[in-house]
């Protein structure tokens, strides 16, 4: 039995990451990540989500976070 594939995530995962790239070109790299930062916050899952991590105090930070705790370049 063959099945049909009707999704491909590697495609997804490009178109989503060209879209991101078109959103912010053109910005200094410190203006798209409060950007990006601010969407979270905005988000009605992942705020909340991301306000708990936080409130449970600093982690140790790796050689690529910055001082906000977020990977640099990702959140």
């Amino acid at each position: 039995m063959t099945m049909s594939k009707n999704f491909d995530c590697v495609v997804m995962k490009q178109r989503v990451q060209e879209e991101v790239r078109r959103q912010y070109s053109g910005m200094k790299e410190e203006e798209a990540l409060r950007l990006q930062e601010q969407a979270v916050l905005d988000d009605p899952i992942l705020g909340p989500f991301l306000a708990k991590v936080r409130s449970r105090g600093p982690a140790r930070r790796g050689a690529d976070e910055d001082r906000t705790g977020l990977t640099r370049g990702r959140l």
